[in-house]
């Protein structure tokens, strides 16, 4: 899997950016919808400002972002189910941070402007991407801690342990099994 990083298309790698980007860009847009300015009086800044964004639906737009990310990253997770390594580095741990910085936003502006008072679009927006946290988060645990970790346990028994030297260079340690045998 590492040698086969290489061969993936920086295309891929771009891609997988955008989407997790994009994402990003949908959980931070999430809190602009919430309408803490709703009471304020006609004529003021802030019931100018919210009349213009009612007319541009801010929660659909980011919606859409939201959705296009998760799409993409789905697709890449598909795309390149069967390199651990790449999907976990370019698509779960990114999502994961992203979804998280989306919950993040979500409550600061609750609490921040809406006095912790969920409504709707508040509770909605706090459930998709506390969802997507958990669900990127759980797939990080699986991929790298369990798959992962399950071929670097055969890849000692085959070729032996490899360490990262003290300048990061690769030294073997132990021993490798050769057709039942051990070989040092």
């Amino acid at each position: 899997m590492l040698l086969a990083l290489d061969d993936i298309s920086p295309v891929f790698n771009i891609l997988a950016s955008f989407f997790t980007w994009i994402l990003l860009a949908g959980f931070l847009l999430f809190p602009g919808t919430f309408a803490s300015w709703k009471d304020e009086p006609q004529g003021s800044p802030q019931s100018d400002i919210l009349s213009v964004i009612n007319h541009v639906s801010l929660y659909v737009i980011a919606f859409i972002c939201t959705g296009i990310g998760a799409c993409g990253m789905t697709w890449l997770w598909w795309r390149w189910q069967n390199n651990y390594i790449w999907i976990t580095n370019r698509v779960f741990v990114p999502g994961c941070l992203n979804s998280l910085a989306g919950v993040v936003s979500t409550l600061s502006s609750v609490y921040g402007t809406q006095a912790g008072v969920f409504g709707v679009t508040e509770t909605s927006t706090i459930i998709v991407t506390g969802s997507l946290t958990v669900i990127c988060g759980l797939l990080v645990v699986v991929y790298e801690f369990w798959l992962t970790r399950n071929l670097k346990l055969e890849h000692d028994r085959e070729v032996g342990v490899e360490m990262a030297g003290k300048h990061g260079e690769g030294v073997m340690r132990g021993k490798r099994l050769h057709h039942n045998r051990e070989v040092e």
